[in-house]
């Protein structure tokens, strides 16, 4: 797609950002922006760090895609001087130092917005701003271990385990991406730049698999507080099963999907009772299922049997292998990949972006940049002088999106989230719901109250009971389309054309009206017409194969996961704000389009793209961190109790030998490189181990943070509720939900704004009950029709 169509043409960024914190400077510059990447003088540590291939860092050149790059030595004044005046047209900065480095330089978002009043600054560190984590540190393991989903993550019976690749943290940097978006917004709006503190830990913790988020059916509808602290056994939700050639994954929700497998299985008598129609009856007697199955699927292959589901409406998926993947023919078709030039002088498949934009990907347009390879280009025109700004404007503390309405067509985690995070910043989102295809978040709802599931999901929306199948409520929704601003829908591909409510007939009643497409494997392509949960999802794109025990191959380690649900909510949601930034511009909406799929593929673009030009090497790893030692999940004292450490370096190798009082192993010098210390991985878990295994994963973290090494407990949902790091940072609020004696746990903003206002925690409506006041207030339909539009079934209120 080229640059100057993109959502965010016209947006400059400078990005003083590495690690995983460059991934969302990546985001901006995939949907448009001019992303400069200022790098010092020895470059970014990214550009030398494990995986290599030829010298070139891979996670440099996924994370540093699209950008252009400059090198300027902020320990000179000179340098300082030309980042000030780089600052000074830009929209937005962001940057990962240490908390307090660049204002101790006298870069800080003070001074850079005392000079340039309408700049937005995030700072996007591993605990943020403040707090008593401030200054700890921390990694992918220690990250997901502090936030809950560790200890969610393994095979029953089994130790807890790490998820693949950096999902926790690339989750994170893309809501990161949302939260400036956020804030940009508002400064257009309001002329007033803003400061964005962002914290890794808080966003893995809502958005990786948040134990106070929605979630899918993993959960059994329970709050993930009241689960048992040990992984529970529920695989038969949705079961792997053995066949001619590898593995496939099946979901059967509905009494017609048993129904039809059953006459797949040849009626078997042992499973003819009726009461195996509920979902709840085939669990109990899941065994003799699972039996029948297996030996219904001994001498079919994956295809065949993928195929034979598809024709009978059964949700099944293949476990296919990375490398499966990167050869396949949807992956071809939908351009999920392409082969470019990664690196100077080095060619290979890299994943191409998360999303679509009218039919275009906004995806890979050009490699991470060489050492100040645009050093004149861009410094050569920042030669403007600086007209110091007048006095801002009072704060205007509003939440951004107020005054702009949406159309929440969204169904289960996906749906919910997006809409979600748009009401907590002031968007009127009317969620469109009916009975007879009723949200699976609903499927608990009694009467009088909504479930836990759809209390989370719907907090702060309205709902319209409308049916889109009758003409009259197709009539309805197209009136409130043309006075919203952004519609959003997650069904199967094809549902909303068969309606007749696509993109193109919306933008005919609305051209201003931005509309997000979601689903499993895309619109497009061979694959594109299978159900799409995400647990299929994980297991069509390799990832299942990949998040397991490696010492068993039928060990698999997600099946309580709700993963990419709200990583995908992030993408759609952080590329609804662009598309609002680009409506502000052109004056039209736009048509994005999210693939669950291409959600994995960009959150693991450096794993795929080490398999393209490393065959072999996207494999299951557990819980050994590959490229130092010691590094992995250690078993404490207590009930399920683990502690993740992860060193990386020589400095903080020697800090965690003295930590465990052994500075023998420090002084050691078949201990004093990386590479040694892996060679001789299992000497020094057995010194860990040793340690470490007396005390409470609690007194290990922090002993081991106290010396410099990252480290982090791995919580249970309940500890989080405790976490002071958390707590000084407002983390987690209180919903009060209209039928729960208590209030409901829920998470708060994405980042600590300086001028945006917190969420304003409002409850979920009972589904329809808000149809009267939209009808009345919104469409202005006089009582009478209104009525006789319930009468008919085109309208839907409340049965209590």
């Amino acid at each position: 797609m080229p640059d100057s169509t993109l959502p965010l043409t016209g947006v400059r960024v400078i990005d003083l950002t590495d690690g995983i914190a460059g991934a969302t400077g990546r985001f901006l510059a995939d949907l448009g922006a001019d992303v400069v990447l200022v790098e010092p003088p020895q470059g970014v540590s990214t550009r030398r760090s494990a995986p290599l291939h030829e010298g070139h860092g891979l996670r440099f050149a996924t994370a540093h895609a699209n950008k252009r790059g400059i090198v300027l030595d902020l320990a000179d004044e000179s340098g300082r001087e030309a980042l000030k005046v780089l600052c000074d047209s830009a929209d937005v900065v962001l940057e990962s130092y240490a908390p307090g480095h660049l204002a101790g330089l006298g870069l800080g978002h003070r001074e850079l917005r005392a000079r340039n009043p309408r700049l937005v600054v995030a700072s996007i560190t591993n605990f943020g701003q403040d707090g008593p984590w401030r200054d700890w540190q921390a990694s992918e393991a220690v990250l997901t271990a502090m936030s809950a989903a560790l200890t969610r993550s393994g095979a029953p019976g089994r130790e807890p385990l790490l998820p693949p690749g950096e999902l926790g943290g690339e989750t994170a940097a893309i809501e990161a991406a949302f939260a400036v978006l956020l804030a940009y917004y508002q400064a257009t709006v309001s002329g007033i730049g803003e400061y964005v503190d962002c914290a890794l830990l808080d966003l893995v913790v809502r958005g990786l698999d948040p134990g106070f988020g929605v979630g899918g059916s993993a959960t059994m509808g329970q709050p993930q507080i009241n689960a048992p602290l040990e992984r529970p056994d529920r695989r038969m939700l949705y079961p792997i099963l053995p066949c001619r050639d590898g593995h496939v994954r099946m979901f059967i929700a509905s009494a017609k999907q048993w129904r039809a497998l059953f006459d797949w299985l040849g009626r078997p008598e042992h499973l003819a009772d009726p009461g195996l129609e509920q979902m709840f009856t085939r669990l109990m007697h899941w065994d003799a299922i699972r039996a029948a199955l297996i030996d219904l699927f001994a001498d079919q292959t994956r295809n065949e049997i993928v195929s034979r589901g598809r024709e009978l409406g059964i949700a099944v998926a293949a476990l296919h292998t990375a490398r499966e993947v990167l050869r396949s023919e949807h992956i071809r078709v939908r351009k999920s990949f392409v082969r470019a030039e990664i690196a100077p002088g080095l060619t290979a498949d890299i994943a191409n972006g998360f999303l679509e934009v009218d039919g275009h990907r906004a995806g890979f347009r050009h490699r991470a940049p060489s050492l100040g390879e645009h050093n004149v280009e861009v410094l050569g025109r920042t030669g403007e002088t600086h007209e110091p700004a007048g006095a801002p404007p009072a704060p205007n503390s509003v939440r951004p999106l107020e005054g702009l309405r949406v159309l929440d067509l969204g169904v289960i985690v996906v749906g919910a989230e997006t809409s979600r995070l748009l009401a907590d910043q002031g968007a009127d989102v009317i969620k469109v719901e009916n009975r007879e295809f009723i949200d699976g978040l609903r499927q608990f709802d009694q009467p009088e109250t909504c479930s836990y599931t759809a209390a989370l999901g719907s907090r702060g929306k309205r709902s319209i009971g409308l049916n889109l199948r009758s003409t009259a409520g197709k009539e309805i929704f197209n009136k409130l389309v043309a006075d919203s601003d952004v519609v959003l829908s997650n069904f199967k591909p094809g549902t909303m054309e068969s309606l007749g409510l696509d993109y193109e007939s919306l933008r005919a009643i609305n051209p201003r009206v931005v509309y997000l497409e979601s689903s499993a494997l895309g619109n497009s392509g061979p694959w594109s017409k299978q159900m799409g949960y995400g647990p299929l999802v994980r297991a069509t794109v390799g990832l299942t194969e990949v998040w397991r025990h490696p010492d068993s191959a039928e060990a698999f380690g997600d099946d309580l996961t709700v993963y990419p649900d709200h990583s995908a909510s992030r993408v759609g949601v952080a590329a609804v704000m662009a598309g609002l930034l680009a409506r502000q511009r052109t004056g039209a909406g736009c048509r994005i389009s999210v693939a669950q799929m291409e959600t994995v593929f960009g959150q693991l673009a450096t794993e795929y793209l080490r398999e393209a030009l490393q065959p072999g090497s996207m494999i299951a790893r557990g819980n050994v961190g590959e490229f130092d030692a010691p590094s992995g999940v250690y078993a404490c004292t207590g009930e399920d109790a683990y502690c993740a450490v992860d060193v990386n370096g020589n400095a903080q190798w020697i800090a965690l030998a003295h930590a465990i009082g052994r500075p023998d192993l420090a002084a050691n010098p078949d201990y004093a490189t990386a590479e040694a210390r892996v060679a001789r991985r299992a000497d020094l878990d057995a010194a860990v181990t040793a340690w470490i295994s007396a005390k409470t994963p609690t007194e290990a973290q922090d002993c081991l943070q106290a010396a410099g090494v990252p480290a982090g407990a791995a919580a249970h949902v309940g500890d989080l509720l405790a976490n002071p790091q958390l707590a000084v940072r407002r983390q987690l609020g209180v919903l009060k939900q209209p039928g729960f004696a208590e209030p409901i746990d829920v998470d708060m903003a994405p980042a600590l704004f300086e001028h945006i206002a917190e969420p304003q925690l409002r409850p979920a409506p009972l589904m329809g009950a808000d149809t009267h006041d939209i009808c009345t207030s919104v469409l202005k339909m006089p009582q009478d029709e209104i009525d006789g539009l319930i009468a008919e079934g085109v309208l839907e209120t409340p049965t209590v």
